[in-house]
């Protein structure tokens, strides 16, 4: 058994250290994300590229608008975001708020239930008393 753990605990460590190696350190991308990791840029010669035409020769601006519509659509995205969260924070506050008073009827039906219960046993109590006692003044009476 201690020969398997041992070919096995090799194995993996094998494993992996040769992951490593293949692993090129960019698992995600995120969109309109430029990567210089792996570029050195350029400053000095950099170049202003005029706007790319299509087939029919006409300019694409679609891009750039593009761009600015994606980043207002994901802007409104996070906005809905942050309301939903504060809504769901104000419920849990109202939940809360809800359970901690539900917790004290809880607590005071308890101690309630508890005090009967002993009230309950003292009453018990006292009639097995009187009842032995009356039983035992029948019993000396006859």
């Amino acid at each position: 058994m201690t020969l398997k753990n041992t070919c096995f605990i090799t194995v993996m460590s094998m494993i992996l250290a040769t992951s490593c190696a293949y692993a090129d350190g960019n698992a995600f991308t995120p969109l309109n994300f430029d990567d210089t990791a792996y570029s050195v840029p350029n400053s000095s010669t950099a170049k202003t590229s005029a706007p790319s035409s299509n087939s029919t020769g006409l300019v694409d601006t679609n891009a750039k608008t593009q761009n600015a519509i994606g980043n207002a659509e994901l802007q409104n995205a996070i906005s809905k975001i942050d309301t939903a969260l504060d809504d769901i924070r104000n419920e849990q506050n109202t939940c809360k708020a809800k359970f901690a008073e539900i917790d004290n009827q809880y607590k005071f039906v308890k101690n309630e239930r508890a005090n009967m219960k002993k009230q309950i046993r003292a009453n018990e109590k006292r009639i097995r008393a009187l009842t032995k006692a009356k039983n035992n003044i029948g019993k000396n009476v006859l």
